[in-house]
């Protein structure tokens, strides 16, 4: 459960620097290598300056959206860990993205590897059944 727990504050730490517009943050919680992060309607990124400039252009836009999220599940596969999220903006609460977050352990913290957001239709959060955490 220790592990879960940490899981959960670097999840939440990527939206925090998403939220805060926090570049440095941002590089922070991104591993060394490998990696992947592909934004939605963008090629997919591998290289960390490519990753980390992407980001710096987002979080550096005045267009930039405050997401919220939820967290759906998190999928253990050996030492990765995937993290699926809804996301979605109030200024567009109809826009809802799925994101899949990947983490491993990289000196001893869990560091992002793996971010992949697209589309989804908003009805998917109607009701809370599965039992997915909302945040903020």
């Amino acid at each position: 459960m220790r592990d879960e727990a940490l899981l959960r504050f670097a999840n939440d730490a990527f939206y925090r620097a998403f939220r805060d517009r926090d570049q440095a943050a941002m590089a922070r919680l991104w591993a060394q290598q490998p990696l992947l992060c592909a934004h939605p309607g963008a090629s997919p990124l591998y290289e960390r300056a490519a990753v980390l400039e992407s980001w710096a252009n987002i979080l550096g836009s005045p267009s930039c959206p405050r997401l919220e999220y939820r967290i759906e599940r998190l999928l253990h596969c050996g030492e990765l860990v995937l993290i699926t999220c809804y996301e979605w903006s109030r200024a567009q609460p109809d826009a809802m993205l799925l994101a899949t977050n990947g983490f491993v352990l990289e000196a001893g913290e869990y560091r992002m590897t793996i971010h992949q957001a697209g589309p989804v239709r908003a009805l998917v959060l109607s009701g809370d059944a599965d039992g997915g955490e909302r945040m903020h």
